[in-house]
């Protein structure tokens, strides 16, 4: 089994990998920035990212995503078949990952239960160290593939092409939480140490690897209201809340409608309790040994709607509520942050975000 150690800390796996000659063919280069203009913080935190690198302007880590994949993107071609699933990182992205796979199995978790989702869900820009890009290419239609990035980053005829968009939201206080357990326990994020207090402040300027939630989540939102037609928009607490309704719903807009019986079967396989105990989904197994530190969080750590409240102070609350009101605003997208919150939802509490895939009236919750 390899380890990131070895790949991109010895001089064989740097070999191998061809990172450090593609970084200088690429003209990127490691941020080593000290600028006393910049945030203190924001410069502590890129240097506490191993590898860390600049693309088009966003932060992005450098283990996993290599510069010859990056300078790729732009003309990397899509298929009318294709599915991509397009989340900010913590969003549900392993969840919807499953149901998709199971969507596309006829909804027999006896199918899957051998292979491990990353070798039936291919990230876009998150691969192998050597020709990752052609390796996608060469992959058999359908193609399910998921992506981070944001749009100005993805490929242009994923933009402009016919295939299939599942982009996935959580509100970005659970969000938050979720992504700071999640630079603790990975490696390639430099296994974050500093406190949840400065994590937090990290986020509400969008310093972190992948930007800022709201400019990740709100251009989305405009292109779903744009391409209905192809892009589903919906949330994690939409899952939270119904999970065997949207998974019919995505069945539904994969045009692969599935019988009661398979979406019972894939609802009752993709619960949190039984996604955490599955070894083909919770990180526990796979090809490279020290992506993540289990002892500091597990990947799938509790998949509820409120965790935030653990972790929020009041004022910590009020800072974020103001400026989540000054960016959402007129945007006409709005999210459960509570689960107490349900009791006035439209339609059972469900979130209709994605309405208009279905030919409705776009409704929000109040």
């Amino acid at each position: 089994m390899l380890s990131l150690k070895f790949l991109y800390n010895t001089p064989l796996g740097s070999f191998i990998t061809g990172w450090r000659k593609k970084k200088r063919e690429s003209g990127g280069k490691e941020i080593v920035v000290e600028d006393s203009s910049q945030d203190p913080m924001m410069m502590a935190y890129i240097h506490s990212i191993p590898r860390a690198q600049w693309f088009k302007g966003v932060l992005l880590q450098g283990y996993l995503v290599h510069p010859n994949i990056l300078q790729g993107l732009d003309e990397f071609q899509v298929r009318e078949d294709d599915v991509f699933i397009i989340t900010y990182p913590k969003s549900g992205t392993t969840w919807t990952e499953e149901i998709v796979s199971l969507i596309y199995n006829d909804g027999n978790p006896n199918k899957v239960k051998n292979k491990l989702l990353n070798y039936r869900v291919e990230h876009l820009e998150v691969g192998r160290p050597i020709g990752h890009l052609r390796h996608l290419r060469k992959l058999k239609s359908p193609r399910l593939m998921a992506t981070h990035l944001p749009l100005s980053l993805i490929p242009k005829s994923l933009k402009q092409g016919k295939c299939k968009i599942i982009y996935v939201v959580r509100n970005p206080k659970d969000n938050a939480v979720s992504y700071y357990h999640h630079h603790r326990m990975s490696t390639f994020l430099g296994n974050y140490k500093d406190s949840w207090e400065n994590f937090l402040q990290l986020y509400l300027k969008g310093y972190l690897v992948y930007g800022s939630w709201f400019d990740h989540v709100l251009p989305y939102w405009r292109f779903f209201d744009e391409h209905p037609e192809r892009m589903l928009f919906i949330s994690f607490e939409d899952l939270k809340l119904d999970l065997p309704g949207m998974v019919s719903k995505i069945a539904s807009f994969l045009e692969r409608p599935l019988s009661p019986e398979a979406i019972k079967a894939i609802s009752n396989h993709c619960t949190f309790e039984q996604m955490k105990s599955n070894n083909m989904v919770n990180r526990e197994v796979l090809p490279i040994s020290d992506l993540f530190d289990m002892t500091q969080s597990k990947f799938m750590r509790k998949g509820i709607i409120g965790d935030w409240k653990n972790y929020f102070t009041e004022e910590q609350n009020i800072d974020f509520t103001k400026l989540y009101n000054e960016k959402m605003q007129d945007s006409g997208l709005e999210l459960i942050f509570d689960p107490e919150e349900i009791d006035t939802c439209n339609n059972n509490g469900l979130l209709l975000c994605s309405s208009k895939n279905n030919g409705d009236e776009k409704q929000h919750t109040t």
